[in-house]
Order: structure tokens, then sequence, then C-alpha cells
């Protein structure tokens, strides 16, 4: 076991040593000063206890990219409470899911989306709902009582969940702890220095007058947006948030040159081609100097994107992550002026391995073959409430406790680690994943629609796109289709092509033949 790292204790430290004038969070007129944050938030988790959560409660957090994001999963650490990750796009029925699921105690939500929460008052009659508003409860939660920290023991065992996707059915949470999610942040290539303990960690920050300018153009709902803006943070840096509203490359960029920001985090190729066309039309429109690094995770990152953004901003570190909300740091590709990784090949974290999916062998660590990705050491501690799935994703082997999210990928001679991809049927679209069960069980159930199979194929903006490939009875309209599965689902899940055949192709046994669905869809044969 390492250094039993706590994110609330952390977080104390850091506000004591950084200057009062740096900001922590800046989202474009808002600037909130390091003392304002610390106080802001130690206010909160009082509130929160108050409110009767006891340590280990789940909070859900149903927002934008807001400051209020940030100030919510920083007082549920300092609390000892369990922060919770509510997908923005969710319906109400999703959203009442993941409130069962994660047994959450309260949902904090931003107004906009009040209409969708409003039903839980009945469906959930003992979660607390409060709405992020600066005049109602949660204003005077941050604006007023003992803004002091709260001087609390605290564990590396407190921790928060991530909801995933996952491989089958609906969203499940990954329990995280805070020492492994800590140890992992600190295994990445982009961490300065790794300090051994508490008093390392003050002395590091104490020392660092310049840290980073950190800048999250990917959701702080998923766990790669969220982790990677705290680790800035606790290292007495500032989060720079956008302003709300679709994405636009032209802003971040402005964005960027206002507020000196040394790092971007995106999500693949979704974000960094609208970046490179914008460089490219307005070649020295944007001072870019201070940036340093941009990461992604969670889809695939071209290598023609990366060499584009490498020769428009020649200074810059781009590091491709692979990982999954079951265990971090599973891979890095790390690309400059000069070096660069192939699309889809990675150097392997420290502590990764391949699994051989049919013995469960775990293959030499110079051993060219193919097998499952996985880890041990700082992983997840399992899927809440669901020891069952638990036991399928973690397992131990040979003394040690490994995590396999399901990923399989081919080790060349030279030790880099080719991503093959999942073997289950998980749609990533645009950094989001859809399972293709559950969209086949909502068309099922739309008017019209008597069978369904749903893949993703190629698709150049979004990574994979999602695909319908269903047979119907007389009658059947596709509009009215689309309008029953708006009601079930998110819109990012909704198929962006439907396409209607007389016999779904099975297997004998079956089962949905997604290669013969695919070879439908790319090759016409509808």
């Amino acid at each position: 076991m390492g250094y039993p790292w706590n994110f609330g204790d952390l977080l104390d430290a850091t506000a004591a040593q950084v200057p009062p004038d740096r900001p922590a969070i800046v989202q474009g007129d808002r600037v909130i000063a390091w003392p304002a944050f610390d106080q802001a938030t130690n206010r909160l988790a009082r509130a929160m206890i108050a409110a009767g959560l006891e340590p280990g409660a789940r909070v859900a957090i149903l927002a934008r990219n807001v400051p209020e994001y940030i100030e919510i999963s920083a007082a549920s650490f300092k609390a000892r409470m369990a922060s919770v990750n509510v997908n923005y796009r969710y319906t109400t029925p999703e959203i009442a899911h993941l409130m069962s699921d994660s047994q959450a105690a309260m949902l904090l939500y931003q107004p906009e989306f009040a209409a969708v929460v409003a039903p839980l008052a009945d469906s959930h009659p003992d979660l607390q709902l409060v709405a992020i508003d600066a005049g109602g409860r949660y204003g005077d939660w941050v604006s007023q009582g003992d803004g002091a920290p709260l001087g609390i023991a605290r564990s590396g065992d407190d921790g928060y969940l991530i909801y995933t996707g996952g491989t089958t059915g609906k969203p499940k949470g990954v329990v995280w702890r805070a020492a492994d999610a800590r140890t992992t942040q600190l295994e990445s290539p982009a961490a300065s220095s790794v300090p051994q303990s508490l008093d390392d960690h003050i002395a590091a920050v104490r020392a660092n007058t310049a840290p980073h300018r950190v800048l999250p153009a990917c959701p702080l709902m998923h766990g790669a947006g969220m982790t990677s803006s705290l680790a800035e943070l606790v290292n007495g840096g500032t989060v720079v948030l956008l302003p709300d509203g679709p994405f636009d490359a032209g802003v971040l960029l402005d964005t960027v040159q206002q507020h000196r920001v040394t790092r971007i985090l995106i999500v693949g190729d979704v974000f960094a081609r609208p970046m490179v066309e914008a460089l490219q039309r307005e070649p020295g429109r944007w001072d870019t100097s201070p940036l340093r690094i941009i990461s992604s995770a969670g889809l695939m990152w071209s290598r023609e994107m990366k060499q584009a953004l490498v020769a428009a901003i020649p200074q810059v570190v781009l590091v491709d992550i692979l990982g999954a909300s079951e265990a971090s740091g599973l891979g890095y590709a790390v690309t400059s002026a000069t070096r660069e990784t192939p699309t889809g090949w990675f150097e392997p974290g420290p502590r990764t391995v391949l699994i051989d999916p049919e013995t469960l062998r775990v293959l030499g660590p110079d051993e060219p073959g193919t097998g499952w990705i996985a880890r041990h050491g700082a992983v997840g501690s399992g899927y809440f409430g669901d020891p069952e799935k638990t036991a399928a994703t973690y397992r131990e082997i040979d003394g040690l406790r490994y995590a396999i999210p399901g990923d399989l990928a081919a080790r060349d001679t030279d030790g880099r680690l080719r991503l093959i991809g999942r073997g289950s049927q998980v749609i990533n679209t645009g950094g989001e994943k859809v399972f293709a069960e559950e969209v086949e069980e909502a068309l099922k159930r739309a008017p019209g629609v008597t069978d369904a199979i749903v893949i993703g194929i190629p698709d150049e903006t979004w990574g994979k796109a999602v695909v319908a490939v269903i047979a119907v009875r007389e009658g059947y309209d596709e509009a009215a289709a689309r309008l029953a599965l708006q009601a079930d689902l998110a819109r990012y899940k909704l198929p962006k092509r439907i396409v209607v055949v007389d016999t779904l192709p099975r297997h004998p046994s079956g089962k949905s033949d997604y290669r013969a669905a695919l070879d439908i869809v790319l090759g016409g044969a509808a």
C-alpha cells in the first residue's frame, strides 16, 4: 500500500501555501481566488454534514462545466463524502436509475435541468434536491458560516464514484479510493514531481511559483475532465473553464490566449480537428506560446491531427492517455516536435500487462502477443453494489489483483501496445460510451419496430457513429420511432442512421450477428 492520500487533506494543505491573489477557477470574467475557493468549499462541506449526510454518502452532480461543479467535488472530499457524476444529457428515467443505483443522498443540479429533475421528488422522496442557484439554498451554503478548514480526520479510503458505460446493461459506478486515484495521477508522464508524503507535497506547492493553468475542454462530468482538473488544483494551479455553449475552437484558442493557459484536456479528434482547422485558417492569430501540454483520453487521436497541432504549436507536447473508468494509466502515447507515435499505439504504464483471454495467463513484460489490457496496483475498488460485475472485471492472478476493463491489445517486439478494441458491443461516440443493448431495447419499444441490432461505424467527427439495423411491421414511420426514442435515451445515444431490412442477421444461437450487420450498413446490402 502506498501513501494514504486524501484529496480533502491535499486541498487544505495547498490552500495554506498558495499566494492569496492566485486564481483557483476562472470562467470568462468570473475569477475565484484561492482563498474564496477554499472558504466556499469548507462552508459547503459543513452544510452537507449539517443536512444530515454521513461519511461515505453519495453526492450527485448534474451540471455543465461551471465553477460550482468543482466546488461541489472539492467539498465532497473535504466532508468525506463520495461525489457521483451525472451526464447532463440524461433523461429523467436515466437519472432516476443512476440515483437508485448509487443510492445517492443528495443531487445538486443546475436550474436549467429543473424540469428533468422535478419528477425525482416523487420517485425518490429521500433524495435531497438542491438547485445550484446563487440566490437560493446553495448560494447561502457557500457564502455563509465558518469558512475555516473542517479539522476532521480523513482516510485514504475516502473516495468517489465514476459512472461508466461498462459493457452491458445500465451504467455502473466505479468506486475509487482517493489514495489510489492520487497514485495514478502521479504516474502520469505529465507529473513534474512525485511527492512521497504530505510534507513533500507541501514543499512542492510552496516551491512551485508558476503552476499550470489547465483548461478542460471536455466535460467535467467525464472522469478524465474532473480528475485532471483536480490534479492541477491540488498542485496549487488554476482551472480555466470555457464559456457555456457548444464547443468552438476559436473560443478555445481565445481563452488560451487571454488566460495564458498551459495545458488543455480534449477528447481525441472530435476536439483536435476543429482546433487544427482554426489554426490553419488563421495562422498567427493566437498567441499560444504559454501552452505546454495537450492531453486526450477516451477517443481516437489520429497521427495526422497530432502532427498538425505540433506544426502549429511547435513547443507543445501531446499526451494521448489510454485508460478506463476502472483503471487509469494503462498506457501513454507522447508526441512532440521530435517524437511521435502511430495512431492506436501506446507505451504501457508502469503496472500495465497483457492477459491471455483464454487462459488468464499474464504475458511476460517483453513477450509479444495479444491479450486483455490490465494493470495492478492502484486501480478502482469495484462497481458500487455489484459484486458479480466486480468479480468479472477485477481478478486476482498469482497473488496480484488486476483490473481488466475489457480492451484488447497486441504487444510488438519493441514493447509498445497496439490497441485492438473492446471485445464487447460498446460504441464510443464523441467520448461517450453507448451500450448497443440499451439502444436496441429502446428501439424494440418504438412503434412499428419488431427487432433491432445497433452497431458503431467509423466516423471522422465522432470516432464512431451509432447506427441501427431494424426489422419493422406494416405502418412503421421513422419520425414516430425517433420521437419515442427521444423520451428514453440521451441525444448522443440516438442512431445517426436507421437501416430497415427484412430480416436481421443472427447466429444459429439467436444472438445478434454484429459483423453481418456492419457489412449490411457499410456494403449497402439493405
